[in-house]
């Protein structure tokens, strides 16, 4: 009898133990919740997590706010965000979305929306997101993510000065790639030399699946030297501080004779109208024509002979030029993913390459204050135009 009222009030004194955990445990979850909606207040940012089979959607207190409503006056629904977004953007959402689920989360949830606030003002805000659940049929459960407003970033006024502070990161960026790919290079340097002893006094040696991984690690290894080069050659552009007048029938001129036996091989046509004269950095504006003339003969079409017509425009304050090829084309929808570091439209297996040319050319270009953009269509050529401001007229030209 005494040990089962023993038992019963151990029992009882286990429960409000328990009971005593949790509250503590809740007071604990409540602080640390309202610290970080204040921090969140505090950065302009709010955060969302959606139970998307359940179609629930949890805003924070801090996004809701952003937009003009208290906790209470907007339901934690995808819904209620949705009806606040300006429709014509819905479907660039939705697609991101879809293009981030295809991929597996490879492919990064990032959007700019305008959202109409509760006093009818118009809100931009930013949105990075990610799946972190997924069922067994590869269906996405569960995807996290936050909001910045970036109305005021969005206003002329103060794009100067977040343009400075993009600026000292883009740097900090370009220091560390070139600090990497620069460390990188003694070590493949290595690799590649024992590869080649390999190759020459143990080939004879290896059996047939021997052989194919030499060759498996061989290529890799040059491959990885090419990306590491390229890579060292984007983060060096921009670096020469000073530039020249240079006269682009010289440039095309120079591009063409180092391209001499590619163009050969291919069969190649090259040609360009009267080009103007133009203050630049010459290193640059050479690779900017080499890469975007070798990006035309690469992606050619099979039994056609390559015809690249470079031509050019005067505009009141630029000039804009224009490289054109009857290669493969490309689909249109493309046409920025195309600039991207990194990203290629083709397997390598196809193309070589390491996907870095194209976003050479932006950066040349964005250095000389213009800009670059494409038109491709499939099976029809493309087209690469960019802009490079026109020379002040009291500048001279010496060849």
């Amino acid at each position: 009898m005494i040990k089962g009222m023993n038992a019963r009030a151990k029992v009882k004194d286990d429960v409000e133990f328990l009971r005593n955990e949790l509250e503590s445990y809740k007071t604990k979850l409540a602080e640390q919740t309202h610290i970080f909606e204040n921090i969140l207040e505090s950065t302009l940012a709010g955060y969302w997590d959606w139970q998307i089979q359940e179609n629930r959607e949890y805003l924070s207190p801090t996004f809701k706010s952003m937009l003009g409503y208290e906790d209470h006056e907007m339901e934690n629904t995808p819904e209620a965000w949705q009806k606040l977004v300006f429709q014509e953007d819905l479907p660039y959402i939705f697609q991101r979305f879809e293009e981030h689920v295809a991929s597996k989360g490879e492919y990064p949830f990032l959007t700019e929306a305008r959202y109409r606030h509760k006093n009818g003002a118009t809100v931009w805000v930013f949105c990075r997101g990610r799946v972190i659940e997924w069922d067994e049929d590869g269906k996405p459960i569960r995807m996290v993510g936050c909001h910045i407003d970036i109305t005021r970033v969005k206003k002329a006024k103060e794009l100067e000065d977040y343009a400075k502070k993009l600026e000292h990161k883009n740097h900090e960026l370009e220091q560390f790639a070139y600090v990497a790919s620069h460390d990188l290079q003694e070590p493949i340097r290595t690799i590649l030399s024992f590869v080649e002893l390999l190759n020459k006094e143990y080939r004879t040696s290896l059996d047939e699946n021997g052989e194919s991984y030499l060759k498996f690690i061989t290529k890799a290894s040059y491959r990885m030297r090419e990306l590491v080069k390229d890579l060292l050659d984007y983060s060096r552009i921009g670096r020469e501080k000073t530039t020249k007048v240079l006269n682009c029938n010289r440039v095309v001129h120079s591009v063409i004779r180092d391209l001499g036996r590619v163009i050969k091989d291919n069969d190649a046509k090259i040609e360009f109208e009267e080009l103007p004269i133009i203050k630049g950095y010459d290193v640059e504006i050479h690779r900017l024509f080499l890469n975007l003339i070798t990006n035309s003969i690469k992606f050619r079409k099979k039994d056609v002979t390559p015809v690249i017509k470079i031509a050019v425009e005067e505009q009141q304050d630029f000039w804009k030029f224009s490289v054109k090829d009857n290669g493969i084309g490309f689909n249109d929808t493309y046409k920025e993913q195309i600039f991207i570091i990194f990203q290629r439209l083709h397997s390598r297996r196809e193309y070589e390459g390491t996907g870095i040319g194209l976003a050479h050319c932006r950066k040349i270009i964005e250095l000389h204050g213009g800009e670059i953009w494409a038109e491709s269509k499939v099976d029809e050529g493309s087209t690469f135009h960019f802009t490079i401001k026109k020379i002040d007229n009291h500048e001279s030209y010496t060849p």
